[in-house]
C-alpha cells in the first residue's frame, strides 16, 4: 500500500479505534467495580465482544488498562479542585459552609464516577506491579486537598467558622478522604446513597453531639476505661508451638504487604525461614493461616466493642470511646486491617460489605437512644443510613493517623465527629 494511502487509512480508522478503546475502558471500569480486581483481560474482552488478539491491539495488558483508568480519575479530581478554587477566588463566593459542602459533594461525585480507579488508589498495588503502576497509584490527590485547605482557611481572618484548636489541614484531609471513600462504602446502595455525602460532611462539620461535649467527662467515662482495659489484653494469638506463632507473624506481614490473593504458602515459608514441609504440617493451607489471623483480630475487637456498649455510659460517651477504640485498633492491628480492606479490591460487589450488620445494628440502637434523650443530633435520613456514615467516621484516615500520630488523631476525631469542626454560632 502506498505511504499516502496508508496514512489516509490510519486517519480514517483513528475515530473507530478511539471509540473502541473508550468502550474497553468503560467496560473494564464497570467489571472491576462490580467483580473485583481479579477480573481478567479475557473476561473484559468477552464482555466487549473482542477477541484477545484484537484487545491487545488497544491495550498491551490489564495493567495498562488500570493505569489509564487511574489517570482519568486523577485528571477528573484535578478538574473538580480547579472548579472549587475558581468559585473560591470569585468576587462574591458563597458562605464558607456552603462552599465546603458543595466541594465535598463534588469530590464524592467524582469518586462515584470512577469507583474502580478509586479502589486501586486506596490500596498498595499488588506484588509484581510495574514501576509505572506504582508511581501512578502512589500519586496523592494533592489538588483536592490543597483546594479544601484554601477554602477552610479563607475565613479564618474574619469571623472564623473553623473552631480554634483544629488544624485546618488535618480537617481538610479528613473531609476529602471521607468523600472519596463514600464510593467504596456506599457504592452498592444505589439511589439511596445520594444524600450520604452531605451527611458525612455534616457529621464532621457539625458533630453528632447536640451540644458541645465536656472533654473532662468524656476522658473519665466508664466506656473509655473499658477500651483501655481491653487493649491491655490484646495479643497476636495464643500458640502452643513457637514456630506456628512465627509463621502467623510472617503471614500477617506478607498478606498485608503483598496481598492475600497472590501470596502462597511457599512464599510465607520462605520469608519465615521455616521449611515448606514444616509449614504445611502446621498450617495445611494459607486459608488456615488467614482464619487464625483474622479470627484473633475479630475476637479482640469484638470484646472491646462489646465492653464499650455494655458500660454504664451515655450514648455520647460510648461513641467517644468507639472513636478512641478505632484509633487504637489502627495502631495495634494495622496489618490485619490492611488485609481486610485489601479484600475489597478482590471481592465481587454483591459480597462486598465493610461494616458488619451486627455492628451497624449496634450503632443504630446507640444513635436512636441518644436522639431520644436529646444528646445526639437527629437527621432526616433513615437511622440505618445514619449509622453507616457514623461507622465510617469512626475510622481515622490512614494518612491522617500516620502524619499526626495517635494522640492528635484521637483529639481530631473527638473535635470533629462529636463536637463538630465549625463554630456553632457561625455554622
Amino acid at each position: 500500500m502506498p505511504e499516502t494511502a496508508l496514512g489516509l487509512h490510519q486517519t480514517s480508522d483513528a475515530p473507530t479505534r478511539g471509540i473502541r478503546r473508550a468502550e474497553i475502558l468503560e467496560t473494564a471500569a464497570r467489571m472491576f467495580a462490580i467483580s473485583g480486581m481479579r477480573t481478567s483481560l479475557k473476561e473484559i474482552g468477552d464482555e466487549c465482544g473482542i477477541l484477545p488478539g484484537s484487545l491487545y491491539f488497544h491495550f498491551k495488558s490489564k495493567e495498562a488498562i488500570i493505569i489509564e483508568l487511574i489517570c482519568r480519575y486523577q485528571a477528573d479530581l484535578d478538574s473538580v479542585a480547579a472548579d472549587a478554587l475558581e468559585e473560591q477566588r470569585s468576587a462574591n463566593p458563597a458562605p464558607l459552609r456552603e462552599r465546603v459542602m458543595r466541594f465535598g459533594q463534588a469530590i464524592a461525585g467524582c469518586a462515584v464516577r470512577h469507583p474502580a480507579a478509586l479502589l486501586m488508589t486506596l490500596y498498595e498495588p499488588p506484588t509484581g506491579a510495574s514501576d509505572e503502576l506504582r508511581r501512578v497509584v502512589g500519586q496523592a490527590p494533592t489538588a483536592i486537598h490543597d483546594a479544601m485547605l484554601e477554602i477552610l482557611q479563607s475565613d479564618r481572618d474574619g469571623y472564623g467558622s473553623v473552631r480554634a484548636g483544629i488544624d485546618p489541614a488535618l480537617l481538610g484531609d479528613r473531609l476529602c478522604e471521607s468523600m472519596m471513600r463514600h464510593a467504596v462504602a456506599d457504592f452498592h446502595l444505589g439511589p439511596q446513597a445520594q444524600d450520604l455525602p452531605d451527611l458525612r460532611c455534616r457529621i464532621l462539620l457539625d458533630g453528632l453531639a447536640a451540644s458541645l461535649p465536656d472533654n473532662g467527662a468524656l476522658d473519665s467515662s466508664p466506656a473509655l476505661r473499658a477500651v483501655v482495659e481491653a487493649a491491655t489484653h490484646w495479643n497476636d494469638g495464643e500458640q502452643d508451638n513457637e514456630r506456628a506463632a512465627h509463621l502467623l507473624q510472617v503471614a500477617r506481614r506478607e498478606f498485608a504487604r503483598r496481598g492475600y490473593g497472590v501470596t502462597t504458602l511457599r512464599d510465607i515459608a520462605a520469608a519465615s525461614g521455616i521449611s515448606a514441609g514444616t509449614t504445611y504440617r502446621l498450617f495445611p493451607s494459607k486459608e488456615n493461616l488467614l482464619s487464625a489471623i483474622i479470627d484473633n483480630f475479630e475476637t479482640q475487637r469484638n470484646a472491646a466493642w462489646d465492653a464499650v456498649l455494655h458500660s454504664p455510659s451515655t450514648p455520647l460517651e460510648k461513641l467517644d470511646a468507639l472513636l478512641g477504640l478505632h484509633v487504637r485498633l489502627q495502631e495495634r492491628f494495622s496489618d490485619e486491617i490492611h488485609i481486610q480492606f485489601g479484600f475489597v479490591l478482590e471481592t465481587p460487589l454483591d459480597t462486598r460489605r465493610i461494616p458488619t450488620p451486627s455492628r451497624l445494628h449496634d450503632l443504630e440502637c446507640l444513635l436512636e437512644t441518644g436522639v431520644q434523650s436529646g444528646e445526639i443530633r437527629r437527621h432526616d435520613l433513615p437511622m440505618s443510613l445514619y449509622a453507616r456514615c457514623v461507622y465510617e467516621a469512626l475510622w481515622t484516615p490512614e494518612g491522617v493517623l500516620r502524619q499526626a500520630g495517635p494522640d492528635i488523631s484521637r483529639d481530631l476525631a473527638r473535635n470533629t465527629v462529636l463536637a463538630g469542626a465549625f463554630d456553632r454560632e457561625t455554622a
